[in-house]
């Protein structure tokens, strides 16, 4: 494991066997230095795949491949030898089915909850789940409260495609989401970072300072001058200009905090609020990290 840098966990939800899952492409093709990664593989088991000696979904003692259904195995086993052929470790790689509780979308909260982890990652199958439950009036009471980890949107992320563009608007959220950029860019020196803020007009916001807070919470994490520049870009159309900006560089991933949270809202908007739903929506080559 790599001298001073703490272990990162990440929990990929995975889904069937038809393809690797999108979000075990975008890992393995993001890092590069993996010694440090735990990855949680999370399947949530319908009712025609529920193992019928799985009586108590939630045990830990319930959790080894070899009880589960051929299915699932065969996923487990086509996602681990993908990263292990990455560099990622066989030791660090942990397999998780759960039968179907309360719902693909409120088991992997559960899971979530239930554990710590630095990231839950959602391939291209897991983001209609998200788009069914946050749209419709499914899971408002569950998804209410704050997520306990951050979530990286993977719908088509496309493989060699390096750094991160971390969006600020000027709110406190910036100095979260560069905390989360930071960290798990430790150990990590290929990719960069590009702060961004997109100015609409308004004049309330200190750009510079803004850009100082974030670049000093990265520095915290050993990313140097170099490895750090920023961007103000001017426009009223704040969803295209983030896009444009990611497209033009080959940005492998764009990180922005969980805005515009009211309870008058629904539940998507509570979650990703309006300019990160908008970006949700149009994203494609890029993944998207949402940190709440």
């Amino acid at each position: 494991m790599m001298e001073n840098t703490p272990q990162k966990s990440l929990l990929i939800a995975v889904r069937d066997a038809s393809s690797i899952s999108q979000g075990v492409r975008f890992v393995t093709s993001f890092f590069k230095n993996p010694d440090d990664i735990a990855i949680a593989l999370f399947y949530v088991m319908t009712k025609n795949l529920a193992w019928e000696s799985l009586d108590d979904p939630w045990a830990k003692n319930k959790d080894e491949a070899s009880m589960l259904p051929p299915e699932v195995q065969k996923v487990f086993r086509m996602c681990s030898n993908a990263l292990q052929r990455n560099g990622f470790s066989a030791e660090l790689i942990k397999k998780i089915a759960r039968r179907k509780q309360r719902g693909t979308i409120g088991d992997i909260v559960r899971e979530m909850e239930n554990e710590l982890h630095d990231a839950v990652i959602l391939g291209k199958r897991s983001t209609s789940f998200f788009e069914d439950v946050f749209c419709g009036n499914k899971g408002h009471e569950l998804l209410a409260k704050d997520l306990a980890a951050p979530i990286w949107f993977c719908r088509n992320p496309e493989e060699g495609r390096k750094n991160v563009l971390l969006c600020l608007d000027g709110s406190p959220v910036g100095e979260k989401v560069a905390d989360h950029v930071g960290f798990m860019l430790q150990g990590q020196d290929q990719h960069s970072v590009k702060l961004v803020h997109v100015n609409k007009g308004q004049k309330n916001v200190d750009t510079e300072k803004t850009f100082q807070d974030a670049a000093a919470v990265l520095k915290s994490y050993g990313l140097s001058d170099s490895r750090i520049n920023t961007r103000v870009v001017k426009s009223l159309r704040v969803t295209k200009s983030i896009l444009d900006v990611a497209e033009k560089g080959k940005f492998a991933a764009i990180a922005l905090g969980a805005l515009g949270r009211s309870a008058k809202k629904g539940v998507y908007e509570k979650l990703i609020g309006s300019q990160c739903r908008n970006i949700f929506d149009q994203i494609d080559k890029a993944a998207l990290w949402v940190v709440p």
